[in-house]
């Protein structure tokens, strides 16, 4: 897996950090243009075994640059499909290690840091942008994230339904079901209780001591909707999806990533694993 640092994009109030997925879509959604220079044409018919002007022929065209207007080679593309004619298999690049620069590195290109517009296209192929929110649109998500919370808690109260504190539902393995949750809930969830020890078990919410939930303030949707009485259990679920949609709008206004995954693991990349004031 490829890795990128954060950079700017726009200014200071919009970042984006990268990492590859592997997914193929930036060589495979077609419409686009990749240069390539003259001094890359050997290395690239090398990969591929074939002589330079056989390269050039099955996998090159002549197209004219979007910033000047002059003609410059960019690598071929499948007539049916738009997927590069370098790809084989499942989305695989065929001359990886010879690859062009243009390909290397995307998606730091200068229009794309440039033009929010341009990012926001990029993130539409690519899965492996994610946004950098600043402290100020992570504020104001956090806030409106909040008062969604106090909302589900009255509506939540509203139901009747019986919580019998006995922590099986924090034990995911045995209760048959997964934790998932948004970037925006585990980034608000590690705010207020920075501080977590090591999980009781292999996938187990580190927030979980002696049975008992240390993280009430900063829970996840998933854990504030989550009773083990059957009898709630379709009220409830459709209440959650009708606020997760909420706290999906909350993170487009404010610039968040649609990220969604298994709280455990979003939570481990973002507290500290020694005992602190929420655990004291």
């Amino acid at each position: 897996m490829i890795s990128k640092t954060p950079m700017e994009a726009r200014g200071d109030s919009l970042a984006f950090e990268w990492t590859c997925q592997r997914s193929g879509r930036c060589c495979s959604v077609g419409g686009g243009i990749v240069r390539v220079e003259q001094q890359e044409i050997p290395g690239l018919a090398a990969a591929r075994g074939m002589g330079e002007e056989a390269f050039r022929v099955h996998h090159l065209r002549q197209v004219p640059c979007p910033q000047g207007g002059q003609m410059i080679l960019s690598l071929r593309e499948k007539p049916h499909s738009g997927a590069c004619t370098l790809l084989e298999g499942h989305n695989t690049c065929s001359v990886y290690e010879a690859r062009p620069e243009h390909c290397r590195t995307f998606p730091y290109w200068k229009g794309i840091l440039t033009d929010p517009e341009a990012l926001e296209r990029a993130r539409g192929i690519c899965p492996g942008i994610r946004l950098i929110p600043s402290s100020e649109q992570q504020a104001a998500a956090f806030a409106e994230l909040e008062e969604l919370y106090e909302r589900v808690e009255k509506w939540v109260q509203s139901s009747r339904v019986v919580c019998l504190a006995r922590g099986v539902c924090c034990h995911f393995e045995e209760a048959g079901h997964e934790l998932m949750a948004t970037a925006l809930e585990a980034d608000y969830c590690a705010q207020q209780h920075p501080n977590a020890p090591a999980g009781a078990g292999p996938g187990r919410c580190a927030y979980q001591v002696e049975g008992m939930c240390t993280a009430r303030k900063g829970r996840p949707l998933g854990c504030r909707t989550y009773y083990c009485h059957a009898g709630y259990s379709d009220a409830l679920e459709a209440g959650h999806e009708e606020f997760l949609a909420e706290i999906r709008a909350i993170e487009r206004r404010h610039g968040y990533s649609s990220t969604y995954g298994r709280f455990v693991e979003l939570l481990a990349a973002r507290v500290s694993s020694e005992p602190g004031e929420d655990q004291a």
